[in-house]
């Protein structure tokens, strides 16, 4: 994990941990829901729902502001898709 992944997971969990102390999680709790956010920032660790969320983030591209036409969204994430598999394929191994 590089040093912006791990700023961006030490933020990321600090902010999660706020908004549960603000709605009365337990610490032990509160602490393994932060390590399993901060263990899905990592594409390696969890490869699909790192595909997942860069598909949402282009369709949230879309809907707010990217000028694409229906076509050109559809390419677009179909395209994104099919990379991300290929990728997650490497990385992603059955379980015995």
């Amino acid at each position: 994990m590089g040093l912006k992944s791990k700023v961006a997971a030490w933020a990321i969990g600090k902010g999660v941990d706020d908004y549960l102390k603000k709605s009365n999680v337990d610490k032990k709790q509160r602490q393994r829901i932060v390590e399993a956010v901060k263990a899905m920032l990592s594409p390696k660790k969890e490869p699909v729902m790192f595909g997942g969320a860069i598909s949402v983030a282009v369709a949230l591209g879309a809907a707010f502001g990217l000028e694409l036409t229906t076509e050109e969204l559809s390419i677009t994430i179909a395209t994104v898709i099919s990379i991300v598999t290929f990728i997650q394929r490497k990385l992603v191994s059955p379980k015995k």
